[in-house]
């Protein structure tokens, strides 16, 4: 099974992507934490297959985070999903993920999008995908 970590400091959009992709419980393990530093804590536990991050975070930021894991846990998926990018965000995103999406995101271009990256001939390279809408 899968294992996947979802990282947004707001409650309501851990919650709703909780909801979301609830049909999925049988083909991934899902965490759900509410900060960077939570997400490098469970990361040291157990490595993730794909990490979703939020860019706009207090503390250690989305960029950050993923910065760290491409440093220490080169093989995970890194997704950012977030809403509030501006260009240099948005520049800075793309250089540390594998893919972008812009929030809102619906349940069937995420589920695709984590599929694709941790499907059982997925090689990471470092490119990056951006889908907007």
């Amino acid at each position: 099974m899968k294992r996947i970590l979802f990282v947004d400091d707001e409650p309501d959009m851990l919650n709703g992507l909780k909801r979301m992709l609830r049909a999925r419980r049988g083909t991934w393990t899902m965490v759900f934490v509410a900060s960077a530093e939570e997400a490098l804590s469970a990361m040291s536990v157990d490595p993730f297959d794909v990490v979703v991050t939020d860019m706009k975070m207090p503390g250690m930021n989305g960029v950050e985070l993923l910065e760290h894991i491409r440093a220490h846990h080169p093989r995970t998926g890194r997704l950012v999903l977030s809403g509030q990018i501006d260009t240099d965000a948005y520049g800075r995103s793309v250089s540390v993920s594998h893919h972008v999406l812009t929030k809102p995101c619906d349940r069937e271009t995420l589920r695709r999008t984590i599929d694709r990256m941790c499907g059982p001939h997925t090689l990471l390279a470092e490119t990056v995908e951006i889908d907007e809408q």
